[in-house]
């Protein structure tokens, strides 16, 4: 009688068992991101057609929404561009791939720099500007705007443009 009694309650341990398994899946908790889940030393790398169009590290991020990321002493860099770009915030779109670059921001280019309080990646354009005043400083020049549009060819800065040169 023991016996029996023993192979039914292994046999429905099993059945148990492999229940769970098929639904595991199914049982597992989701993970709940808030204004308490944060990442240390994080670093993003974007790709478009198996090329790296930005990487992005940032000494933490805070998951705000489900979809935006609050990020703090940020690094970009941006390979076709030869541009490394650092600012004190950001705030990365997970779904839309684009940023949101602000305070003390400084982008050194090959043979210039740019210096802005906010600018903007649109992914989906391909594009970095700003609605704000944009300074692009080299060694014999400095350009100013009111605004900033910069593709992977061109940066164009608009209204109340100001430019010096200097010789030698």
């Amino acid at each position: 009688m023991k016996k029996t009694v023993f192979l039914v309650v292994a046999v429905l341990f099993f059945v148990v068992l492999a229940l769970f398994s098929e639904r595991e899946g199914a049982l597992k908790t989701k993970v709940k991101l808030g204004d308490n889940s944060y990442m240390d030393e994080v670093t993003i790398v974007q790709k478009k057609d198996g090329a790296t169009k930005w990487t992005l590290s940032s000494k933490k991020a805070v998951f705000v929404t489900d979809n935006e990321v609050a990020l703090a002493q940020v690094n970009i860099t941006f390979p076709e561009k030869e541009l490394t770009l650092t600012s004190d915030n950001g705030t990365y779109h997970i779904e839309q791939r684009d940023l949101k670059i602000e305070k003390n921001i400084k982008a050194a280019g090959k043979n210039y720099d740019i210096v802005a309080e906010t600018l903007f990646w649109d992914a989906s354009r391909n594009e970095l500007f700003s609605d704000d005043t944009v300074h692009i400083v080299g060694k014999k020049f400095h350009v100013e705007g009111d605004s900033m549009v910069a593709t992977t060819d061109k940066a164009t800065l608009n209204s109340n443009v100001k430019a010096i040169f200097y010789g030698k």
